[in-house]
């Protein structure tokens, strides 16, 4: 990676991992607002699959850091794009981990296509929590992450657009590959 350019596996984990995440959301909010319970699985297996994807980006970006803002942009803007990229990053990363404890001690299991990771937690026909505590905690944290992940998605979408729409700079061809 250079100031002007990113690498391939870069770019492809960037893109992934924001069509995914994104993907995730959309379903999920769907999902639940419209109790459509034949997703739930789907979701909760690509939500495991997408964390496969998340955790080398973000061991990544701990150890070469964030890329140098473009000097051209305002001091706000470049503080607000320092704060929007570690919500993305600690976002992308506590989404799926809080669906998993969200899911795994709430006692409805957590599995991959089928493949039991943890097992539902059923007594006489009801699911039942293996841990009430921490499935209420990370139920209301993958509720609330959820929110602010995709507040912040609409950020960076909305700046990535307003760089190369109005300022016409190569910030969004950075992640293209074009720069």
């Amino acid at each position: 990676m250079t100031n002007t350019s990113f690498s391939l596996a870069t770019r492809s984990l960037h893109w992934l991992v924001g069509i995914t995440m994104l993907s995730l959301i959309i379903v999920g909010i769907y999902m639940a607002n419209f109790e459509v319970w034949a997703l739930y699985d789907i979701h909760k297996s690509m939500g495991v699959l997408a964390l496969l994807l998340i955790l080398p980006r973000v061991i990544y970006r701990l150890i070469q850091g964030f890329p140098e803002a473009n000097s051209a942009h305002s001091q706000w803007e470049q503080k607000l794009s320092h704060i929007v990229h570690w919500i993305l990053l600690i976002g992308t990363l506590m989404m799926p981990v809080s669906g998993m404890l969200y899911s795994g001690f709430g006692g409805y299991g957590v599995d991959i296509f089928g493949l039991s990771l943890v097992s539902e937690n059923v007594v006489d026909d009801s699911i039942v929590p293996y841990n009430e505590s921490i499935f209420v905690i990370s139920k209301a944290s993958h509720w609330v992450i959820g929110y602010c992940l995709s507040a912040a998605i609409l950020l960076h979408v909305a700046g990535a657009l307003k760089h190369h729409v109005i300022d016409k700079d190569d910030t969004l061809k950075r992640m293209t590959g074009k720069a």
